[in-house]
């Protein structure tokens, strides 16, 4: 009996993932463009070039969190790419005029990641979530918004502005990996 069960759960399970992956508006091939233009619109914020001298090495340690982006499952990778983009939105709210952003494209990128947001909804099904990497992304977040707050030079705004680029880089590499993957598995086989 708990075997029949357990089989009807995880069947069931597997369909609902199914049926949002069929529905998620975050796989369709217009997504690569609003990734380059989030992107674009991140670089516009502060050109990295303009910072006025060269960070002393090591001044400023982040974790290296790449290993979060290693995800197989549309559902689990939608959950990534909402919560990078949540933090990213939070965190540019609080910070982008300390951050010297230009803004007209923080409004820009804002609009974009909440277009992206908009997207996501349909891939995840309501209450889905991963604790860990909620936990993981969030001290991330905390440890750059301490960077921000105790250091506000140059330096400190290179160093956060590299981490949340890279953060946004990931997140369009697995939505493109994702988006991949949906395509060859709903290619007909001849």
């Amino acid at each position: 009996m708990t075997c029949v069960v357990l089989k009807t759960f995880l069947i069931l399970s597997s369909l609902v993932s199914l049926i949002y992956s069929q529905n998620c508006k975050w796989l369709r091939p217009q997504q690569e463009n609003l990734n380059k233009e989030i992107l674009q619109s991140f670089n516009q914020m502060r050109p990295l070039g303009t910072s006025s001298g060269t960070c002393p090495q090591n001044t400023i340690m982040v974790p290296n969190i790449d290993d979060l982006y290693n995800i197989s499952q549309v559902e689990e990778a939608a959950i990534a790419a909402r919560d990078v983009t949540n933090q990213t939105i939070r965190f540019y709210k609080r910070n982008h005029q300390k951050l010297q952003c230009d803004e007209k494209a923080w409004e820009r990128m804002e609009k974009l990641l909440d277009y992206q947001l908009s997207l996501l909804d349909d891939c995840i099904p309501k209450g889905a979530g991963n604790p860990q990497l909620q936990q993981n992304m969030s001290e991330y977040f905390i440890l750059l918004q301490k960077i921000v707050n105790e250091e506000v030079d140059t330096c400190a705004r290179t160093v956060v502005q590299i981490n949340i680029k890279r953060n946004l880089q990931l997140a369009a590499l697995l939505s493109s990996r994702m988006r991949r993957k949906h395509l060859l598995k709903n290619i007909p086989v001849l």
